[in-house]
């Protein structure tokens, strides 16, 4: 049996979750030691060793990565020359090949190095090949539906006091001032924000915000998935085209209402299930009124595309896996071979 790791230095991937069903992943998640950005280098140290004695110590068959950073791969090809022979698969966010983690020299020289590359969605395979990604590399294997545990799967009553939930990162391209704008619109309508509560207070997200809005800060998952199914809407805001947001993969496997910014890819993906609105306080704030009033038909729909994505991603899940193993045949330790 393939023995895979998978990598990722965050607090944690809804898509490695996800993932983890069918490919059956020993999982390793080295968060920053801070969120801020002066501390962050420092802390990159820290999580390359966690790295190396996760690799050096597991003996691995496959070695997953989640980039951004874009130096993981470089880090994971210098450890395969020590450790011995394994796969190394990049499994790349948007953000990989936008100015700014692409200009980590020699980022595409490793990329090309690694033994697959995973892109998330049809608009970023393009976006890959422009900076120059092999394409006999690339497979495109969008998120699959979230998996939310049966026993939490419970349709909350219509009469229960309604709410927003809106999962953020706080990162630049999520217009968390017009989510905030719109609040003020809606002041019958409770709009919970989840995501680091030190990141929005050093953003100035949380100075004079609308009484109707909450910030929670990190939840534990369960937490988490309790707030997801009680919510009567789920709200998903990037600025970006090619983003593929993990909230509305999230809301699908709760079959829920979703509301999402108005960009190609997301109507490409999403737009049997989700209204979409432009990144302005009034379209947002008439989406999410839309979206109450429609709410019984829109988890309907909801759940009738998770069903559709879910055969579709399984398909596309056994094609990768196939090509991975044709293109690169069997690591040392599937062959019998010492590392």
């Amino acid at each position: 049996m393939t023995k895979r790791i998978f990598i990722s230095w965050c607090h944690f991937s809804r898509r490695i979750a996800s993932m983890d069903n069918y490919f059956g992943f020993e999982i390793h998640l080295i968060p920053p030691l801070s969120e801020r950005k002066w501390i962050k280098p420092f802390g990159y140290i820290f999580q390359a060793l966690r790295t190396a004695r996760v690799v050096m110590a597991g003996r691995p068959d496959e070695v997953w990565l989640q980039s951004p950073p874009t130096f993981l791969p470089h880090l994971l090809l210098a450890l395969r020359a020590v450790a011995g022979r394994f796969r190394i698969v990049a499994d790349c966010h948007f953000q990989t090949f936008t100015p700014g983690w692409i200009w980590v020299p020699a980022t595409i020289w490793a990329i090309n190095h690694c033994d697959g590359v995973l892109v998330h969605n049809a608009e970023s395979r393009p976006a890959a090949e422009a900076v120059g990604v092999n394409p006999k590399l690339i497979y495109t294997l969008e998120d699959p539906p979230s998996n939310i545990a049966p026993e939490q799967k419970r349709r909350t009553s219509p009469e229960a006091p309604p709410y927003v939930l809106a999962p953020c990162s706080f990162s630049s391209d999520e217009p968390v001032a017009v989510l905030l704008a719109a609040a003020r619109l809606l002041p019958e309508l409770c709009i919970m924000i989840t995501g680091s509560r030190a990141k929005a207070e050093r953003l100035g997200f949380t100075r004079d915000c609308p009484e109707n809005v909450s910030f929670t800060d990190y939840l534990p998952l369960p937490e988490f998935e309790r707030l997801l199914i009680g919510a009567s809407v789920v709200l998903g805001l990037t600025s970006v085209e090619g983003i593929q947001l993990s909230v509305a993969n999230e809301a699908l496997g709760a079959d829920k209402a979703l509301v999402l910014s108005d960009t190609r890819i997301l109507r490409a993906m999403f737009g049997e299930a989700a209204l979409f609105g432009r990144n302005t306080p009034e379209d947002l704030a008439m989406r999410l009124r839309q979206a109450l009033a429609a709410r019984v038909e829109l988890e309907g729909r909801s759940a009738a595309l998770k069903a559709r994505r879910q055969q579709d991603w399984l398909a596309t899940a056994a094609a990768v896996a196939a090509g991975l193993r044709r293109a690169h045949g069997p690591s040392n330790s599937e062959t019998g071979q010492a590392i």
